[in-house]
């Protein structure tokens, strides 16, 4: 899949509703006589609804409305490991150049806020080696963007060597598992522009197709290929759960250094997560998770979601855990939605859910 695009995506704000229905069960919901009981810095105001996805009109919950709070979508972390053989350059087809240029631009962008990263690089700068370990811990480690930090790491780079995957892929993953934090999505992004040779034993595209498969489920890898007859690499992208990969033409340098950066930004939009940490209750009051209510706001729309505890119909939104909830969290196609249509989500509390299947 040749991309060819600039996608810039912003992160959904949280805007957090506290209502003030009349309860109709035990005093375990959040509460607020008015607006002007609300906090200085908050607001309660909500606008018209237009569009719907299977929920009720979001009007009726407007008189309920009093404060309103601000939380983030999860953090993002992208675990970069970042192919530096010596096939990245050549007096026809400089794709170092181009690469490092079109990472620099996205590691200290501005849109690039709320995405944590770190970088590394193969083959082993040393002695090329073939043991993971050598993998394992980052020129930059996991740091908050946007950074300078990573173009200066790329400049102190010289491209060398083979193309040792599978251990590079290894060394990623260990790194990516030992740091992982307790929230958030962490994902792989494998840069490189030729598939495993022969400088390692083992080293081959099946071999790290079934390294990819086989922590997928948490972890997915994206790869980017960059150059040409790379089609092999959609295996190693399909190993880690991410569909192709993105392969980036090397022929000319401004048209590689656009797609490649089309590229990681598409790879950061596909791995935003769509859910949301739900804010704590005022002192003294708890969540009463059966009066919930979820709006996607993009610009002069406000689409409600209606709750699909299991998001067998594809949209609308669930709990982390129907019991003790933690987290609201989008069903596939609304947060596809989303991701098209880069707003907020209002989270309004105090007046009965509105739900597809309780």
């Amino acid at each position: 899949m040749v991309v060819s695009m600039k996608l810039s995506l912003g992160l959904a704000a949280l805007a957090v509703m506290v209502t003030a229905c009349a309860p109709s069960g035990p005093a375990s919901e959040f509460r607020s006589t008015s607006k002007a009981d609300a906090p200085a810095g908050t607001t309660g105001e909500l606008g018209a609804v237009t569009g719907d996805d299977g929920a009720g009109s979001a009007d009726e919950f407007e008189s309920c409305a009093t404060r309103s709070a601000t939380a983030e979508p999860m953090p993002v972390y992208l675990v970069f490991m970042f192919d530096k053989s010596g096939s990245m350059t050549s007096s026809t087809s400089p794709k170092w150049a181009a690469a490092k240029a079109a990472s620099r631009a996205f590691f200290e962008s501005p849109d690039s806020s709320g995405v944590s990263a770190s970088l590394t690089f193969f083959p082993d700068a040393q002695d090329y080696s073939c043991s993971a370990s050598a993998y394992s811990t980052p020129q930059v480690a996991m740091t908050a963007l946007p950074n300078a930090a990573f173009g200066a790491s790329l400049d102190s780079q010289s491209p060398a060597g083979g193309t040792p995957t599978h251990v590079a892929l290894q060394g990623a993953m260990a790194y990516a598992q030992g740091t992982a934090p307790s929230r958030g999505k962490v994902a792989i992004v494998l840069v490189t522009d030729g598939l495993p040779d022969s400088s390692c034993t083992g080293n081959s595209v099946g071999a790290v197709r079934d390294l990819a498969a086989s922590v997928a489920g948490a972890l997915p890898t994206y790869v980017i290929g960059v150059g040409d007859e790379l089609a092999s690499l959609n295996e190693i992208a399909a190993g880690g759960g991410t569909g192709d990969a993105f392969i980036v033409s090397a022929s000319d340098p401004r048209q590689l250094q656009q797609e490649f950066l089309g590229a990681i930004n598409a790879i950061k939009a596909s791995a935003l997560a769509c859910d949301y940490a739900i804010p704590a209750a005022p002192a003294g009051e708890r969540l009463d998770r059966a009066k919930v209510n979820v709006v996607h706001v993009s610009g002069a729309s406000r689409v409600p979601l209606a709750h699909d505890a299991t998001c067998s119909g594809g949209s609308g939104w669930r709990y982390d855990d129907a019991e003790a909830p933690q987290r609201i969290v989008l069903c596939d196609a609304s947060c596809d939605a989303v991701k098209a249509k880069p707003g907020r989500i209002e989270v309004l509390f105090g007046c009965a859910t509105d739900a597809i299947v309780k």
